[in-house]
């Protein structure tokens, strides 16, 4: 599945903020996989930083981790609209 390049960014901050939550809640690899809705091959390929999944699947993981998501769409300064 390809992933859109434009939100990659917003992607790898959010996997980055997962990967700390699950360092502060000492989770096995096992158990953050469980929490996360992920299977053995899923959370290797997470943690690995491939990139595979969606933004809503992130979402849905980090909702497992205790993590609540939020997005603004805001107008950039200068944009002459």
């Amino acid at each position: 599945m390809a992933l859109s390049s434009a939100s990659k960014e917003l992607r790898d901050a959010l996997r980055a903020r997962m990967l700390k939550r699950i360092e502060e809640l000492k989770l096995s690899p096992k158990d953050a996989a469980e929490t996360m809705g992920f299977d053995r091959q899923q959370m290797w390929r997470f943690k690995a930083g491939e990139d595979r999944y969606s933004f809503d699947r992130l979402v849905a993981a980090a909702a497992g981790l205790g993590l609540e998501v939020r997005v603004a769409a805001v107008r950039p300064w200068g944009g002459g609209d």
